[in-house]
């Protein structure tokens, strides 16, 4: 499992952006925070991957607590039915 911990502190989602860059040799590029962050990646879709991975950590924390939530309901509701038995 992820330790989601070690992100604590990332730079925000909606200060990721990607942007194609170079006109002889052109590529994606990400910008975070302000700054550009020319990584030359060839394929707008890793760029986007990685402004993404805010929305992405987000989304797994939230999946977590939601499977956190099953869990306990599905304990409850087996204790339940050893009381009943």
């Amino acid at each position: 499992m992820i330790d989601t911990d070690k992100y604590e502190g990332h730079t925000p989602a909606d200060q990721w952006t990607t942007y194609k860059m170079g006109a002889d040799k052109p590529h994606h590029a990400v910008r975070f925070g302000g700054r550009g962050l020319d990584l030359e990646l060839k394929f707008g879709a890793d760029a986007q991957l990685i402004a993404d991975a805010p929305l992405l950590l987000a989304e797994v924390k939230r999946l977590r607590e939601r499977v956190a939530t099953l869990e306990s309901l599905m304990e409850y509701m087996a204790d339940e039915e050893k009381v009943i038995e």
